[in-house]
Parts: C-alpha cells; structure tokens; sequence
C-alpha cells in the first residue's frame, strides 16, 4: 500500500493539474465566443458569392476553372490543423480521415501533395514520412482575408499552369461547442450547380468574363478564409470540451485519493492501537 506521504504529493499532483486544465477552459470559452461570431458573420457572406458565382458561371461555362479535366490524375490538399495540443479529438479525426481518403484507391490519383497548416498535421505526415508541399505555422492569431486570397491565387494560378488537377479544403467544420464536422470540399475546378432554365440576361460592366475572374478568386479566397475561421472556432470548441472532461476527471481522481489516504492513515492509526495494546499486554 501506498504511503501517506506518497498519497499527499499525488493529490496535490492532481489539484495542480486541475488548476491548468480549469484556466485552459475558461480562456478557450472567453475566445470561442469571438471566434464563434465571426464564423456566424462569416457564413452568409461566403453562401452570397457562391450564388453569384453560380449565377454567372451557368452563362460562361467554358472558362477554364469551370472545366472538368479528362481522367484527373494529379491532386493537391489544402489541410487545416492547428499549432497547439489538448483539444480533443480535434487534430487526431481530421488527419485519420484525410489519410483514409488520400488511400482510397477509386480516386486514381497517381500524385498527390499535400499542403498542411500547422504544427500537428505537420508531425503527424513527417512521422509517416510523407513529403509535403508546404507547410506553414502559427497563423491562426494573425490571420487576414488578404492571406486567403493570396493563397487562392497561387491555387488557381497553379491550376492554370496544369500543375495539379483538383484540389481540396480539408477543415473542421464549426457545428457547436462540443461537436465538429471534418469536411473535405473540392474547391477547383469549381462545381457548377444545376439551376432554373430559366436565366435572365444582364449588362455587365466590364465584361462577364472578368466579373466572372473577380468572382471565382474572391470565392476561392472567402472559402479558404471562412475555413481558418470554421477551423479556428472548432479548435477552441474542442479545447474547451477536452479541459472540462479533463477538470471533472481530476476531481473524480481526487476523490478517490482522498478515500485512499482516509483508508492508508485508519489502517496506520489501527496498527498503532494494536502495537499499543499488545505493549501493554506484555507488561502484565
């Protein structure tokens, strides 16, 4: 049997323990709720230019990122994860389902390359020794819309130059505080939804061709940006649930301690008595 002493350190162990994860949740609940509004203000604007872009792109269907290539063999992967542990099943869901995917073997993809943002989706493809084609960290705090754009444009610029043939978002998808979606979305070439037969003609200023450029880059960059934003939401969400389960845990496993060390010091305090008695036994 474990020592008092032994059993003291491992309780005041855990309590400190308790401390940490209980401060984690409450600063990752303070930044959900920011994080939260953005994704919700976020939403509406990103559906409106996929309507546009729709609209416009069911008029000129043979622009070139509208176009379906013949047997698609080259793929590229833009896949969210983020820099900082303890939050879950957040990181580990994600890449177990993007892995699965890259091995199916119906996509025929012969090439595949893979573009990662953050720490964890880092180590986990360098521990099973893939190649990545970028990687980048610590973006999430300072992350603009201007960046989502610049990152759409070397996409659709590569994509132009025939580097790659499709190209997909890989995120978690914001669906509350304690539940994510993993989404994995082709992005280019863009899908064309059906629409009423019915399409009015309109004038454009400067051409529909243009517009339709403008709006295919401003889609590609809102749908990365509204990603970081989902990603981001998400990660806290799943954060805050991990330190909640981790606060309760800790309080169970004091509990339990504390029955230990109650049952160590009765069982010492009996052995004592019994010491006692039997001294005084032997007096007589």
């Amino acid at each position: 049997m474990a020592t008092l002493k032994t059993i003291r350190k491992r309780i005041a162990s855990v309590r400190n323990t308790q401390k940490i994860t209980k401060a984690m949740k409450m600063v990752a609940a303070a930044k959900l709720r920011r994080a939260q509004q953005r994704v919700v203000q976020a939403r509406p604007y990103s559906m409106r230019v996929e309507e546009m872009l729709q609209y416009v792109a069911a008029l000129s269907p043979l622009h070139p990122l509208l176009q379906e290539r013949e047997n698609p063999t080259r793929a590229e992967y833009l896949i969210l994860t983020s820099d900082r542990g303890l939050c879950g099943g957040f990181n580990g869901n994600l890449l177990r389902r993007i892995e699965e995917q890259i091995r199916q073997p119906d996509l025929n993809y012969t090439e595949t390359r893979l573009h990662v943002i953050g720490k964890k989706g880092r180590d986990f493809f360098k521990s099973r020794s893939r190649d990545l084609a970028s990687c980048e960290t610590g973006l999430y705090e300072k992350f603009e819309f201007g960046q989502a754009e610049k990152m759409a444009d070397d996409f659709i610029r590569g994509y132009l130059e025939e580097k790659f043939d499709h190209l997909y978002l890989v995120y978690n998808y914001f669906k509350s505080a304690i539940s994510q979606e993993v989404r994995i979305e082709r992005i280019l070439p863009v899908r064309r939804q059906s629409l009423s037969d019915y399409l009015p003609e309109y004038l454009y200023e400067p051409d529909r061709d243009t517009i339709l450029e403008t709006l295919i880059r401003k889609s590609l960059g809102t749908l990365v940006y509204r990603a970081f934003l989902e990603s981001m939401a998400s990660e806290l969400g799943a954060r805050m649930s991990a330190m909640e389960s981790a606060t309760n845990n800790c309080s169970d496993f004091i509990y339990r301690l504390t029955l230990q060390l109650n049952r160590a010091r009765q069982a010492s305090i009996t052995k004592e008595l019994m010491d006692i008695v039997n001294g005084a036994e032997a007096l007589k």
